[in-house]
């Protein structure tokens, strides 16, 4: 990937993660900075530099006072007046032939830099180039690190020189994307050599925009052909692409944008967020032509490319539409986003069988599309902060992809404070989607001594030891899983006490070290997330939150304690969400305050049969109504000790066995929007002694429209001489709930089905 060149000298420097020692000998020289502690050379920039030679010029200043404090001056000029001068994106004319002949080699965003007649040069092929050039020195040379937007190593020095170099460097992608909060710091985005998408597309425009060009509240009422057909009926999921009108107002839209925003090159032409398209006679005919939605798609998307030949218009392959087409083949100027969100994130793709339909899909696009643009998924979406031991998949997914002609990338991860591996993550994903094959091994010991200082030894271990237990399971890992999944194998009671002694030897091994101690502790707190998560489902069990004592259930210390300390560490470490529906850990630490809050003394639903109508669905909680009765409400994660419906309304009956006097009733339901759950637009409630006649306890209506809910809402009812008419004694108890069934129209995924999901009935 580097190429190093003898023509500057004998010998090229080699890469250091520390401060390399001056050595004596006069190529050690070539270009000095800092001369024992006072400045030695200038930087220059051309007249009328643009904003990349400016940055790279305030970039290497900024460093280098903080590495010295020494503040070089930075100058413009037509052309480098040396000598001592550090020249950053002059042309190839002004620039001497040992750095001038290797610029027709450099590609966007790639560097040449060079030292001669004791000058330093620093030359870009376009992009961000010259910024790159100058943070390569920087790290290379001077042992410089960005591990996040918050963390940085500027090592001391009161001399700063570079010996003999020509280094010539391109990037092996041209679009690096790592996705998260750390993307929104410029400084971090420059320094790992990323994009944003901001940068490249459409504000608005950049994945499922069939709902901002045709907008279905816009049309649907007056012209609902404009939309899918499907099963015999038009819905809002999607438009009608084989209806000209539909073609005509997403062309009108995408001009009006586009005139807007001038600068923007690529365009998103892509299906809302949804598993319907339209199957009317002429949809239909298409996909069977194709093979696949995507034909139905692509052929939509490239009448569009034809009228913008100067845009790049991007579209996605995506869930139903990831299989190729047979026929119709991507236009030059179509990117297809090909998306990975449906496999096995434990083995590398290649070699992982289940993951042989998509290797097929991959290798069917590569062939017909010169703009192949790879959104993979490295995160667990529903569980931020809990261990997810995917770091050994990462090179050979990115080798994977890049060897089948993928030049752009998106990779959706978790970076934010306290996030599982969130800083190394994102560091070895922006090194390998440079270089696919740089020393990731290496990287890593890189950035966990740079990072953790001397608690680096134990957590590669810890990291190694989650790896093994993982392999030795050959359990697979899903971007959406709650951690209880993995009790029994790689979060095992065995593997997480040996877990927890490595991190008693990483936290020891810093305990005089503020800084990084506290980095330590909040590396930790995926573990204690995952014990806790675990002690949830194990409630009552060997590894929960009760042990019982005397024919009662009392919580154990330990336990409540460690969710104490859970909240603590994320104080300390700033860490602000848990999940990518924004969960705070103020908000998890009262949802699983109220979950171990268990409902088993006075509760007379405890454990008693209810009757669904329709039945739930089998994806959560196996769809066993004894969810509802087992004493433990759930939590903010729908996964767990919850029910759900999809797009229906819903009865509930209970039956206590026996006639009692049931004073209040108490049913609790979940808001979670980014998964498509909303609280009931209604809730009904009756009672019976005899499950023939029942009396109506009242209705619960929602205000508003569903948005800024609380996740958990508890609705309450009371019985007897609180209602009049209620019998003295109840056996049955009856809900109605109705749901949305569609979600509301300021929702991204608007008129897709909506869920309910209901937890705990309480009865005392």
């Amino acid at each position: 990937m580097t190429l190093l060149s003898a023509a500057a000298c004998a010998t090229s420097p080699s890469s250091a993660s520390r401060p390399r020692p001056v050595e004596a000998s006069p190529c050690s020289r070539s270009f000095v900075f800092v001369d024992h502690g006072r400045p030695a050379a200038r930087i220059e920039i051309p007249e009328g530099a643009g904003d990349a030679e400016r940055r790279a010029a305030d970039i290497l200043r900024t460093s280098i006072f903080k590495m010295s404090g020494v503040d070089l001056s930075v100058l413009t000029a037509a052309e480098p007046d040396g000598p001592g001068v550090a020249a950053i994106g002059f042309p190839g004319s002004a620039l001497p032939p040992v750095i001038g002949s290797s610029l027709a080699s450099l590609r966007p965003d790639g560097f040449a830099v060079a030292t001669s007649a004791g000058d330093l040069y620093v030359a870009g092929g376009g992009g961000k180039g010259v910024i790159y050039g100058v943070v390569h020195l920087l790290e290379k040379y001077f042992g410089c690190r960005k591990f996040s937007p918050s963390a940085e190593l500027f090592p001391p020095h009161d001399d700063l020189a570079l010996g003999c170099l020509l280094e010539v460097d391109n990037p092996e992608n041209e679009v690096r994307i790592v996705n998260g909060e750390f993307a929104l710091d410029a400084d971090y985005l420059d320094w790992m050599r990323l994009h944003s998408p901001a940068d490249l597309y459409g504000a608005g425009y950049y994945v499922h925009t069939f709902q901002r060009l045709i907008p279905w509240p816009s049309y649907f009422a007056s012209h609902p052909e404009y939309f899918a057909l499907m099963n015999g009926k038009r819905i809002i999921d999607q438009p009608c692409l084989s209806r000209p009108e539909v073609f005509d107002i997403v062309v009108a839209r995408l001009r009006e944008e586009m005139a807007a925003q001038p600068d923007k090159r690529i365009w998103s032409v892509s299906q809302n967020d949804n598993f319907s398209y339209c199957q009317c006679p002429e949809c239909r005919k298409v996909v069977e032509e194709e093979g696949s939605p995507a034909g139905l798609i692509l052929r939509f998307v490239n009448r569009v490319a034809a009228l913008f030949p100067d845009k790049t218009i991007s579209t996605l392959a995506y869930q139903y539409s990831r299989p190729a087409p047979r026929l119709t083949k991507p236009a030059p100027n179509v990117e297809v986003m090909l998306c990975t969100i449906e496999l096995n994130r434990s083995l590398p793709i290649a070699g992982d069988p289940s993951s042989a339909a998509f290797v097929r899909d991959i290798e069917d696009w590569s062939r017909i599309c010169s703009r192949l643009y790879l959104w993979d998924y490295t995160v667990n979406f529903s569980h931020h902060v809990s261990p997810f031991p995917n770091l050994h998949v990462l090179q050979p997914n990115i080798r994977f992809f890049t060897g089948h002609g993928v030049r752009r990338h998106f990779q959706q991860t978790n970076t934010g404070p306290g996030h599982e591996w969130s800083e190394l993550k994102s560091y070895l994903l922006a090194k390998l989607l440079w270089d696919p094959d740089t020393d990731a091994d290496a990287a890593m010991e890189d950035f966990l001594r740079g990072y953790y200082g001397r608690a680096a030894a134990p957590l590669r271990r810890y990291i190694d030891a989650l790896r093994a237990a993982l392999s030795r399971s050959g359990a697979r890992l899903d971007i959406y899983e709650p951690p209880a999944v993995h009790a029994a194998d790689y979060l095992s009671a065995a593997d997480v006490a040996l877990y927890d002694k490595l991190f008693d030897q990483a936290e020891a091994a810093v305990a005089g070290d503020p800084e990084r101690r506290t980095r330590v502790e909040t590396g930790r707190l995926p573990l204690m997330y995952a014990k806790i998560e675990i002690g949830k489902d194990d409630m009552f069990g060997p590894r929960g939150f009760y042990e019982e004592k005397g024919g009662r259930f009392v919580p154990k210390t330990a336990m409540v304690q460690l969710v104490d300390e859970f909240a603590a560490r994320c104080r300390a470490g700033n860490v602000r969400t848990l999940n990518e529906s924004g969960l705070t850990p103020e908000a998890y630490g009262e949802g699983v305050r109220r979950f171990i809050d268990v409902q088993v003394e006075g509760n007379l639903a405890f454990r008693r049969p209810v009757a669904c109508e329709p039945p739930p669905s089998p994806k959560y909680a196996k769809g066993d109504p004894a969810v509802l009765t087992n004493g433990v409400r759930g939590a903010s994660d729908f996964k767990v000790h919850w029910l759900g419906w999809e797009g229906v309304d819903l009865v509930l009956t209970l039956d206590l066995g026996r006639p009692v006097a049931a004073r209040e009733i108490a049913l609790s339901t979940l808001s979670d929007q980014r998964s498509w759950i909303l609280h009931p637009d209604r809730l009904e409630c009756s009672v019976s002694a005899d499950g023939a006649s029942f009396a109506d306890l009242g209705a619960k209506a929602a205000e508003g429209d569903h948005r800024d809910e609380e996740a958990v809402r508890t609705h309450l009812w009371e019985s007897g001489p609180a209602n009049p008419g209620t019998p003295p004694a109840v056996r049955y108890i009856r809900f109605r709930l109705e749901g949305t069934k569609r979600l509301p129209d300021w929702h991204p995924s608007a008129g897709g089905l909506s869920w309910v999901f209901v937890d705990e009935i309480v009865v005392r």
